[in-house]
């Protein structure tokens, strides 16, 4: 069968991880442009969002950019609606900035459409902008600004993209990092609210607009979680100097973000056992596509959240002092940090 896994469907996330990696080599390299540049980058390209030091300042900045991918397509089609939409824009940038222990401030969109009718206040992107403020002031942010581009020559009929900016600050106290993790750690995590918004290249390959619109409204179509007050919570309520260690946005790869960023000197030390119900008990949705597929464990591990869409890592013995606690924040134990390298489900390895 075609279409057994993300590659097959056309989109290649190791050429990808090569292209992240050459251009972090190239931003390494000294610009002598004859400016004088003032603060410093914390961290960079790799990691779920960038922060940056302005000089003298007693918090740091954090940003980031993502869109919804794939997912527009169906939009396109009238498959969900745009309400949906904005959230996904929303919440694929706000996760990232959590991720660094950013608490997200500012929101800018891009918007780039072929047809002018789109832009009819009643029409899709009506709709969509509404959600988007919407959305935003949910999650504590102004709506700052954006562009929107007519571009018919390269998006025909209604196709359109969709690209979100964000923008946070923290303490440095408060930066979360893989640096912070150490053997024994804690995994806990929160559900997501279906595949979110990646994977939809493949899931066009195995489901059709035409004859599985049921099944994709249902199962695919769900916005993408925010999870910027259940995380914000977490951090006022569980006790203790250095709980919280590090967060991560379970995105396009699957579970392979939790090596997503590299420690300080590129060498990971450090393995995540998961625990084995993540396969035995998968969303309907995940069965769906395994059922569609014929796809292994592993490839829908590496290209899907699996029904897990945000995992914070937390001090070892968090569960046994703070259970009451992490059960009231929705958490659930979903693994352990270990010496050694590698991530593995149920002992299977996904590296």
């Amino acid at each position: 069968m075609e279409n057994k896994n993300y590659k097959e469907s056309g989109v290649d996330t190791d050429a990808a991880d090569t292209w992240v990696n050459w251009i972090a080599s190239e931003n390494s390299q000294k610009i002598k442009a004859g400016v004088k540049f003032e603060g410093k980058v914390v961290s960079g390209i790799g990691d779920y969002a960038a922060i940056f030091a302005p000089p003298k300042s007693k918090e740091w900045i954090a940003t980031t950019c993502d869109g919804v991918g794939t997912k527009t397509l169906w939009y396109s089609e009238g498959l969900g609606n745009p309400e949906a939409m904005a959230q996904d824009l929303v919440a694929m940038n706000v996760n990232d900035l959590l991720c660094v222990g950013a608490t997200p401030r500012l929101f800018l969109d891009y918007l780039a459409i072929g047809n002018k009718q789109l832009l009819q206040p009643t029409h899709l992107m009506g709709r969509f902008l509404k959600g988007l403020k919407i959305a935003c002031g949910q999650n504590g942010m102004f709506l700052v600004g954006g562009e929107t581009a007519q571009m018919p020559d390269l998006y025909p009929g209604n196709h359109f993209d969709l690209a979100g900016f964000a923008v946070g600050w923290l303490k440095p106290k408060e930066q979360l990092s893989i640096n912070r993790v150490k053997p024994g750690d804690e995994l806990w995590g929160w559900p997501s609210s279906g595949p979110h918004s990646n994977g939809f290249s493949w899931l066009r390959k195995l489901f059709s607009e035409q004859t599985d619109r049921e099944i994709i409204e249902k199962h695919f179509m769900k916005p993408t979680e925010i999870y910027t007050q259940r995380f914000l919570a977490a951090r006022k309520n569980l006790s203790g100097k250095d709980t919280l260690r590090a967060a991560f946005h379970i995105t396009g790869s699957g579970f392979l973000n939790l090596v997503r960023a590299e420690p300080k000197g590129g060498k990971r030390k450090l393995g995540f056992d998961l625990n084995p119900e993540i396969e035995s008990q998968l969303p309907h949705w995940a069965s769906l596509i395994k059922d569609r597929s014929g796809a292994s464990f592993k490839d829908l591990a590496t290209s899907f959240n699996l029904g897990w869409g945000f995992i914070l890592v937390l001090k070892k013995g968090t569960g046994a002092t703070q259970i009451k606690q992490l059960k009231k924040l929705g958490l659930t134990q979903l693994g352990k940090v270990r010496s050694g390298t590698g991530i593995s489900i149920g002992g299977s390895s996904l590296e």
